[in-house]
């Protein structure tokens, strides 16, 4: 209603006039219209519809995970279980609709990081920007792309958060107090642990806390861990932050289940039972453990320095895949995986076509003209002589190459270009073919104690 309205406190000048509206311009689109169904029913629809959110969130980041590595669904269980009962109080007892669109944006956004999509990339962390101003920190998720794909993300970023946000800057100057707006420096949060004991919210604090996430997300995507982005930058807001919403605790929750299940290798989600217990748990301990409000307040510190050091300077043996600086580094691994296969069974494509059915353990009874080849026929090779008990094994041949040697093997020497295996990058080197001895017609590599290499008197005499 009030951003509908003409008045002086509504409208263009609603931030300037209410600077304790901490929600963007698209939340409150979407808030005017579920209002137009009514007070009631607008605000029943938006609870039902976000506390459906918390399984299609799960869902989403588990399929950010290469299809081979989904198989330990016992992991995506216990972060569920951990995870769920905290999204649930973001979406039925707070009711923010803002942290719901920007968490839920973040994560299609990093979807369309690992699929290359730089354009919808954009638009999506730019919606977050607009649902929820503090989502700009996760804009470092856009350095995950391609050096060729970074600047078109950056300018569809930076062109949706200011198509939402600059009308309000230009018809009123004052909309920029809503970044200054001060709420009560609260005893038991992490800044006052690091000693700033202000009653209120310090002038800096707004801007460090989006300066501290965008530097912890670079160096994050530096390291090549570019999932944990959204992670560090709701632990610099938990850092930085005079309040102690219990909402806050969804946000980083949500990271560190992209932390566990994307990055370790874990067996168990430690990174998110360590977080439920600092950040949720720790308030319901009750009379078993009485912990004060600064006891409280060094916990959430302890989150917001410890989570950037595993994050960022966790050894990589621990990690699920090598680093890689790019979004595209696993799918290059997954390549490589699916295409050894494919190598191999283009070894036997190298066999001459003469002695193709030798190569696969048959005869092929489509070459009748091979059929009859004896063993003393003038002019014949080696790989040409009859399907007798003096038959050239080719797949022994083939075997006593040295493993991972593309060199041409003796058949190949006169093989033709079409007879090169057809995933290797250009032609095997050219070897001089063995000597054939004119009286007999046998090699001299023929090794003793094989039928090929047997003498004119039979197998075994020389």
């Amino acid at each position: 209603m009030l951003l509908s309205s003409g008045g002086p406190g509504g409208g263009l000048h609603l931030y300037a006039a209410h600077p304790a509206l901490q929600m963007g311009p698209l939340a409150l689109a979407i808030s005017a219209a579920l209002r137009v169904i009514g007070p009631g029913n607008g605000r029943v629809i938006a609870v039902v519809a976000m506390s459906a959110t918390g399984l299609p969130m799960l869902a989403a980041v588990w399929r950010l995970l290469p299809v081979p590595e989904r198989r330990r669904r016992g992991r995506l269980l216990l972060a569920g279980l951990v995870f769920l009962p905290v999204w649930t109080e973001l979406t039925t007892h707070y009711g923010h609709l803002d942290d719901v669109l920007a968490l839920g944006l973040s994560v299609a956004a990093a979807h369309a990081v690992s699929r290359r999509h730089p354009v919808w990339a954009g638009v999506a962390l730019a919606a977050a920007a607009d649902a929820k101003p503090w989502a700009a920190a996760f804009v470092a998720l856009l350095l995950a792309l391609p050096r060729k794909d970074r600047w078109p993300a950056l300018g569809v970023f930076a062109a949706g958060v200011a198509v939402a946000w600059l009308p309000f800057l230009l018809a009123d100057s004052h909309s920029l107090m809503a970044a200054r707006f001060t709420i009560p420096n609260d005893y038991s949060s992490a800044l006052r642990v690091i000693g700033v004991n202000a009653a209120g919210t310090p002038w800096w604090d707004r801007p460090a806390q989006l300066a501290l996430g965008v530097a912890a997300g670079c160096l994050a995507v530096r390291r090549g861990r570019w999932q944990a982005v959204i992670l560090l930058a709701v632990a610099a807001r938990i850092m930085l932050d005079p309040s102690v919403y219990a909402y806050y605790t969804a946000g980083a929750l949500l990271g560190t289940v992209m932390f566990d299940l994307l990055l370790t290798r874990w067996r168990l989600p430690w990174t998110t039972l360590a977080a439920a217990a600092l950040l949720y748990a720790a308030r319901f301990t009750g009379e078993l453990f009485p912990f004060t409000l600064h006891d409280l307040g060094l916990l959430r510190a302890v989150f917001g320095i410890g989570v950037p050091v595993i994050v960022l300077c966790l050894p990589d043996r621990w990690m699920a895949r090598q680093p890689g600086r790019h979004a595209r580094a696993p799918s290059i691994t997954t390549f490589v995986r699916s295409a050894a296969p494919q190598v191999r069974r283009a070894e036997p494509e190298t066999v001459p076509a003469g002695v193709q059915g030798y190569a696969r353990g048959m005869w092929d009874a489509a070459r009748p003209h091979e059929r009859g080849a004896g063993p003393h026929q003038r002019g014949a090779g080696p790989h040409q002589r009859g399907a007798g008990p003096h038959q050239w094994d080719a797949q022994r041949h083939l075997q006593d190459a040295q493993p991972h040697q593309w060199a041409a093997r003796p058949h190949q020497a006169d093989a033709g270009p079409h007879q090169q295996p057809r995933h290797f990058p250009g032609p095997a080197p050219r070897v001089a073919p063995p000597q054939i001895a004119a009286r007999h017609g046998f090699s001299d590599a023929r090794r003793p104690w094989t039928r090929a290499g047997a003498g004119p008197d039979g197998p075994g005499r020389r």
